[in-house]
């Protein structure tokens, strides 16, 4: 080996010169393997100390950000509350009728005082602001629609808290330094008049006045375009993320294994030519030479002769130890194959077996394709050139004749044989293909690879029939939605997380109009596809996260998660409509069969507590719609003493609802 610096003759680095010896080539190449890694570890484990700095500043930072948003949202909550309080005050009610500005005003600034409102407005109907009160901008505000004898009066926006107020207490919250601004502001401006430049990136090092922090910023949930910006210091916290730290402990490793190389280069003396005579024979094969041991019992190069020499004879009795292992080889692999029957996991299982049989083949690429419901392709290893055509080649020949074949192309070899379906060997699971180059496999390999291929199949077959028994134990056979069962189960889920989270919760309970009617005169066969088609519509009708379900019998049900009463109104009123234009074709006669349902909707918290109390109150409008004169929808009324909302017949399409109190809703 010749390692040579440009530049001709002379040249200082020459590896072959006689005039560096083999002791000075094997410290230089010691050095060398082991300064050049500990440079490159060193660098590595400074940088990774700085990203853990700025990684566990960041997540602080962002659990900051979540708790600004907790805070912005009790602020609105409060804010709502306000409102609420205000616009049912009979003072501004009797302003409003007076229809004087400065009866309004007046009655704006009293409100704003006694009920503690930092800003106040007062809305007429068509947008008009007819007052203000209060001694700063609207933040974390609430909109109040505003109603009188069931017809729009107006609307009032409020707010309890200021900006600044919003700042101090997420920065005593989070112990972060907070500011607000808005987005296309090219600076941020903290409390005391420090500013600061917006990066263009977020979560980023920025210099505020002597000290270097780490700032990440959020959007707050106003739509009005704040943004909250909060700073943090890069994070410490221990020995091995300090970048100083980490190099101090490279370089104290590096001097260590300097001092062993030097010590080993003391060490290493003696008859290379000796000992490169005897690896060139163990090369060759001649295992039977004695190696000279030419030394004492403490030099280095005699212990070396005598390992060589012990080397020679214990090959022989590795050879006897592989072919053991070979036999524990088959073993673990039947195992394997064992263990494949019990599992319920189909693409584990497949990358598994398909793995094992490349492995236990001796084989380069494997295959497993599978066909009909369970369909599924699943590779292990590289098909080079040749191998991919003698795969499917072998794919081929194998789902023709339904047993094992073998295929040669271009000097590439592959087996194949189907996944038989248990009791039903007519209709094959798919198959399997192990293939590589260079040889053909010999019978103890496809003897592995068949029982590989009837465990293979019992597993598959397990799993589906699994997967079946799972999905027939929460669907409805006849509509294909969720039974009651599972509907109760995502319900629950969905009723605490709306608890957890503040979120409205609403229900959608339907029954079909004189459904007894239509199975004593047309049938149970029709009536079954009066069902299928509402299953049908409530399917395409729910959102991703909606839960529609067959209740039982001719009763539906759906979950509307974040959905407000108003929201699960429009959507049920939208559902009654499509049923009522619904034309479902007779089966034995010609004509086509007219439907109507009605609907019941509550809302949680408004109409409820908790899930059951929800699924009552769903159930008192559905009958409210029923003995109101049935195709209507009816929702149930508020606990809160804000009336109710009354049936809405097919007629009355605009969501009028009963005189009361108007609700607040967010802004």
């Amino acid at each position: 080996m010749h390692w040579r610096g440009s530049g001709g003759a002379g040249c200082p680095v020459d590896l072959c010169c006689p005039a560096l010896s083999f002791r000075g080539r094997l410290t230089l190449f010691l050095l060398l393997i082991v300064g050049l890694p500990m440079i490159v570890v060193a660098v590595l484990a400074a940088r990774t100390a700085d990203d853990a700095s700025r990684g566990k500043a960041d997540a602080r930072l962002f659990a900051g950000l979540e708790t600004a948003t907790q805070i912005y949202e009790s602020e609105v909550a409060r804010a709502e509350e306000v409102a609420s309080r205000i616009g049912q005050a009979p003072e501004l009610a009797a302003a409003l009728r007076s229809g004087e500005a400065a009866a309004v005003r007046r009655a704006a600034a009293s409100l704003a005082s006694s009920h503690g409102a930092e800003s106040l407005a007062i809305h007429s109907a068509d947008g008009e602001t007819l007052a203000s009160a209060g001694t700063g901008a609207p933040f974390a505000a609430a909109l109040l629609e505003l109603e009188e004898d069931g017809r729009p009066a107006g609307s009032l926006t409020a707010s309890v808290s200021p900006p600044g107020e919003f700042v101090r207490e997420v920065e005593r919250l989070t112990g972060r330094r907070a500011a607000l601004y808005e987005v296309g502001q090219p600076a941020v401006t903290l409390r005391g008049g420090e500013s600061v430049e917006i990066p263009e990136e977020d979560g980023a090092d920025v210099v505020l006045g002597e000290r270097e922090l780490r700032m990440l910023t959020g959007d707050l949930p106003d739509g009005e375009g704040r943004r909250l910006a909060l700073f943090g210091p890069r994070e410490t916290g221990a020995f091995f993320v300090s970048s100083p730290a980490v190099a101090g402990l490279v370089a104290l490793v590096f001097l260590v294994a300097l001092l062993f190389v030097l010590n080993l280069r003391r060490q290493l003396s003696g008859q290379v030519a000796t000992m490169l005579d005897a690896a060139k024979r163990i090369g060759a094969g001649d295992f039977s030479h004695k190696v000279p041991e030419i030394g004492g019992e403490r030099d280095e190069m005699a212990g070396l002769a005598r390992e060589f020499n012990r080397m020679s004879g214990q090959l022989s009795e590795q050879m006897e130890q592989l072919r053991a292992q070979q036999v524990e080889i088959d073993r673990s692999v039947r195992r394997i194959g064992e263990a494949f029957a019990s599992g319920l996991d189909r693409d584990g299982l497949l990358e598994i077996v398909t793995d094992t049989a490349v492995s236990a083949c001796n084989a380069e690429y494997g295959l497993i394709a599978l066909s009909g419901r369970e369909g599924a392709e699943v590779h292990s290893g590289v098909a080079v050139e040749g191998v991919e055509d003698a795969v499917l080649a072998a794919e081929a020949r194998a789902s023709r004749a339904g047993e094992l074949a073998e295929v040669e192309h271009e000097g590439a070899f592959a087996v194949s044989a189907p996944l038989r379906r248990i009791g039903d060997p007519g209709h094959d699971l798919g198959v399997m293909t192990v293939a590589r180059k260079g040889e053909p496999f010999a019978a103890a390999e496809r003897d592995v690879f068949l029982y590989l291929i009837g465990q293979a199949s019992s597993s598959i077959e397990n799993v589906a029939l699994h997967e079946l028994v799972s999905e027939q134990a929460v669907t409805d056979e006849l509509t294909g939605l969720a039974n009651a069962r599972a509907f109760r189960d995502a319900a629950q889920k969905e009723a605490a997380r709306a608890e957890r989270f503040g979120h409205p919760l609403s229900l959608i309970l339907l029954d079909v109009d004189d459904f007894k009617k239509v199975n004593d005169t047309y049938g149970h066969l029709q009536g079954d596809e009066v069902l299928r088609r509402i299953g049908a519509i409530l399917r395409s009708a729910s959102r991703g996260i909606d839960e529609p379900a067959r209740y039982g019998g001719e009763e539906f049900v759906m979950a509307l998660p974040e959905t407000d009463s108003q929201g699960a109104e429009e959507l049920a009123e939208r559902v009654r409509v499509r049923i009522e234009a619904e034309e479902i074709p007779f089966h034995d006669r010609e004509g086509l069969l007219r439907i109507t349902a009605s609907i019941g909707v509550a809302t949680l918290p408004d109409a409820a507590g908790d899930l059951q109390a929800l699924l009552a109150a769903a159930d008192v409008a559905l009958y409210g719609a029923k003995r109101g004169g049935k195709n209507r929808v009816a929702v149930a009324p508020s606990r809160r003493g804000n009336g109710a909302r009354g049936a809405t017949s097919p007629a009355q399409d605009d969501g009028a609802t009963a005189e009361g109190p108007a609700r607040p809703r967010r802004s």
